[in-house]
């Protein structure tokens, strides 16, 4: 399953990627109060809530969580971590004895430390290496995501290794 939630569509078009290159089911999170898509009033009311220790109401999910092993969660970065609705999304389904493969997009980073964050937030549950990428190259997630599915034997198929980094310069 590719379980997302997205704001501006970057993640979006992240999970589209993934669905049609795994053949995945997919869906996507969606709150009852939708966010503006207005970067300013986003980061304003992400800080509201965390302030008050408040996540946002979701509407119901049509798939199962239950039903699927493998679960691709996607999510933008803000404030670092994942976005407030995979918060909502955690405290309510049950993810324990899931194989968990986050994937996100974000402005500066926010991988490593949103999937620290999962796997407090989730210790039943398998937490995989996952994929991210800068909102400003989602075009080129095609291609990454293709390198990371093989990598990861959630494809079949062979990757050339990477070329080796040039010595440092003075």
């Amino acid at each position: 399953l590719v379980l997302y939630f997205s704001d501006a569509g970057s993640t979006e078009a992240v999970a589209e990627e993934l669905q049609k290159q795994t053949g995945a089911d997919i869906e996507a999170i969606e709150c009852v109060e939708p966010y503006s898509g207005n970067f300013q009033e986003t980061v304003q009311r992400n800080q509201r809530e965390r302030e008050k220790g408040e996540t946002p109401a979701l509407k119901p999910l049509k798939t199962k969580v239950a039903d699927y092993d493998v679960i691709f969660l996607g999510y933008p970065i803000w404030g670092g971590v994942y976005a407030s609705p995979i918060a909502s999304l955690l405290k309510e389904q049950d993810f324990a004895g899931k194989t968990i493969v986050p994937f996100c997009t974000f402005g500066s980073g926010g991988l490593n430390t949103s999937t620290k964050a999962l796997m407090q937030a989730l210790p039943k549950a398998t937490i995989m290496n996952g994929y991210g990428v800068r909102a400003a190259r989602v075009a080129a997630a095609g291609k990454e995501l293709n390198r990371f599915l093989k990598e990861n034997g959630y494809k079949e198929g062979k990757v050339s290794p990477l070329p080796e980094y040039s010595a440092q310069q003075r």
